[in-house]
């Protein structure tokens, strides 16, 4: 911002702070704002704003007193609203601020880095569908990864991993920056804690820093399946086996086609960081040879 431009900011928000003060006060409601949002399109009627908020005739009254003393909303006669031009241009004003705000950007950050420990941490409920299975090969790529060994392994690791990762901005783009998990060791009978490693795709110019390993992994074919994990963890199979049935069927099926097993690690993946938490899914890539 130029200093031409910082000047009239400072000089309008000194001399007006009472009524911008007014105005905005009038904003900080998430009634009223639902309110002034649902007149973006036409006018409201008292009764149909009654609806949008579920308040009675008296709070209702006393709201609209709010937004039109701002002047953001007018009132039109007949008992309908619409929103002041001063009303629109306000609105799209927060909106844009907003949209491009390093918090939003942060808050996408946090949504997407939490779908991916949630994915993980296998905690969702659901039934099995059919397996589907599709023949991935994965390029050698270069990772950050970390490791944990507790009772709750893959969240331990995460938030290691979440710490080192999202100040780099590394999760902002999880298509170019993926995120693979595996045991690491396995759960064995008899003893709660057990290991859970994750690796996120880096370019050439990370190195090791001492919170994480950085890694050089071989790429190759796997054998691909889709596992939706409210679906998996209600199932039957898990209830009385404690694992994933996805990674069973996966197993017999590569048993029966063309490929065998390969040498490398099964990986997870998180497949949708935009699915909500009722669609929370993983791929699981088992390695396979021709």
């Amino acid at each position: 911002m130029s200093d031409e431009n910082n000047g009239l900011t400072q000089k309008t928000l000194t001399e007006s702070y009472g009524d911008i003060v007014l105005v905005l006060a009038a904003l900080a409601n998430k009634r009223r704002l639902h309110m002034l949002i649902s007149t973006l399109g036409s006018p409201r009627t008292f009764h149909e704003l009654q609806e949008v908020t579920e308040l009675g005739k008296t709070a209702l009254a006393h709201h609209l007193g709010i937004l039109v003393k701002a002047g953001v909303l007018k009132h039109i006669g007949k008992g309908r609203y619409e929103l002041s031009a001063d009303g629109a241009k306000l609105l799209n004003a927060v909106a844009s601020a907003y949209a491009n705000s390093r918090r939003r950007q942060e808050l996408e950050v946090v949504k997407r880095a939490d779908y991916i420990r949630k994915a993980h941490t296998k905690q969702k409920e659901g039934k099995m569908k059919e397996l589907e299975v599709k023949i991935v090969k994965l390029e050698s790529m270069r990772v950050a990864s970390v490791r944990a060994v507790s009772e709750t392994p893959e969240h331990d690791a995460w938030e290691k991993m979440r710490a080192w990762a999202e100040p780099k901005g590394l999760l902002r783009d999880i298509a170019k920056h993926p995120v693979f998990g595996f045991n690491n060791p396995d759960p064995s009978p008899g003893q709660r804690e057990y290991g859970y490693e994750f690796w996120i795709r880096v370019g050439p110019e990370m190195g090791s820093d001492g919170e994480v390993d950085i890694k050089e992994i071989e790429g190759g074919l796997y054998a691909v399946t889709v596992c939706k994990l409210k679906e998996e963890v209600e199932s039957e199979f898990f209830q009385k086996e404690g694992c994933l049935e996805s990674y069973k069927k996966l197993a017999d099926w590569v048993k029966t086609s063309k490929y065998k097993f390969g040498k490398r690690r099964w990986l997870e993946k998180a497949h949708d960081p935009g699915a909500s938490e009722e669609e929370l899914v993983l791929d699981i890539y088992c390695p396979i040879e021709e």
